[in-house]
């Protein structure tokens, strides 16, 4: 067997085939580039069952071969069958960690500690405590109000940028900022306390 190419999606989930480096993969194997996948472990090629079925049948399909380094080979119908289950607990694991990362943030953020690297807009990391921000609140409330009355995301932007305001890191607000200012569940805590 050579080795033709090294696919790698570091920083990048396995939850999704929205990766580009997966993309790539996938094109040369339905450019007939391959002969055979090899890959580290299954859950490093999908960690969602749709996603690995899908892509899997595909690879199948195209007569390349699939193979595991950490996992024994499977053949035939048993090994069809225990390779769909170790895809089924791959995603179970992780959900199970996205369950937990969301439990241990929600409890973080509902007695006011750090839960990420840089602390929300409309608060300061004092000693892994977040301490509230008035004048920062403000344009909190402000990219709120101005949603809530039909302003779009990136016209918000816009005006804030024009008023010279600026977000906790310094920079300019974008429409990606706005979105992470009115789903964070932070600012809800915060008023019913």
């Amino acid at each position: 067997m050579r080795l033709v190419q090294i696919f790698e999606d570091a920083g990048f989930s396995a939850r999704s085939t929205n990766r580009p480096a997966f993309k790539e993969m996938m094109k040369y194997i339905s450019d007939g580039k391959v002969d055979a996948l090899v890959v580290w472990h299954s859950n490093r090629f999908a960690r969602n069952l749709r996603d690995y079925v899908v892509n899997l049948y595909e690879i199948e399909r195209r007569k390349v071969s699939f193979h595991s380094i950490e996992e024994p080979e499977f053949s035939g119908s048993s090994g069809k069958a225990m390779r769909n289950l170790l895809a089924v607990f791959a995603e179970y694991q992780s959900d199970l960690t996205g369950e937990q990362v969301r439990s241990v943030k929600g409890t973080l953020k509902k007695n006011k500690k750090v839960y990420c690297g840089f602390a929300p807009l409309g608060y300061k990391n004092k000693d892994g405590v977040l301490e509230l921000q008035k004048n920062d609140m403000q344009i909190v409330e402000e990219v709120k109000t101005l949603r809530a009355n039909g302003m779009s995301m990136n016209k918000i932007a816009k005006r804030l940028n024009a008023k010279g305001l600026r977000g906790n890191k310094g920079g300019k607000f974008h429409t990606s900022t706005i979105e992470k200012i009115l789903k964070n569940n932070i600012y809800e805590i915060q008023a019913r306390d």
